[in-house]
């Protein structure tokens, strides 16, 4: 057999594209189950891709950067729910202000109107004095 039959058959991977000691026929047999050719060459260029190359440009940013911000948002956040609740505080001592002048006002209002139904009332009893005539009932007692 020739060295092109077998690269067309598939049955060997060339030295070339994996190392040394992957070198092996195309359909490995690993813990019962058939891998495919590509699916080593896949794997092993993954493997020889991420030991030499560089991270990406975006891996290296967040790398960098996030793990400086997150102290930043963490502050923010705190500094954030401590201003809303101040704000929340404030805007209830306000409301409770409003309502206690509202009830003031309320309070002498009812005050008044008490005063002039008074005053109604004097009025009217002291308009009907009583007289000494009796007046007939149609009971007996």
């Amino acid at each position: 057999m020739q060295y092109a039959d077998i690269a067309r058959s598939r049955t060997f991977v060339k030295h070339s594209t994996l190392s040394s000691r992957y070198a092996a026929p195309a359909l490995l047999r690993v813990s019962s189950r058939r891998v495919s050719f590509h699916a080593v060459q896949r794997t092993c260029a993954r493997r020889e891709s991420t030991s030499t190359r560089q991270p990406s440009r975006h891996a290296q940013f967040y790398t960098e950067f996030a793990a400086g911000m997150i102290p930043v948002a963490i502050l923010g956040s705190a500094v954030y729910l401590g201003l809303r609740t101040w704000q929340q505080y404030l805007a209830h001592e306000r409301f409770l202000e409003e309502a206690q002048a509202h009830v003031q006002e309320l309070e002498a209002e009812v005050m008044a109107l008490r005063q002039q139904a008074q005053a109604v009332n004097h009025e009217t009893t002291a308009s009907d004095t009583p007289s000494d005539e009796k007046k007939s009932r149609w009971w007996s007692w």
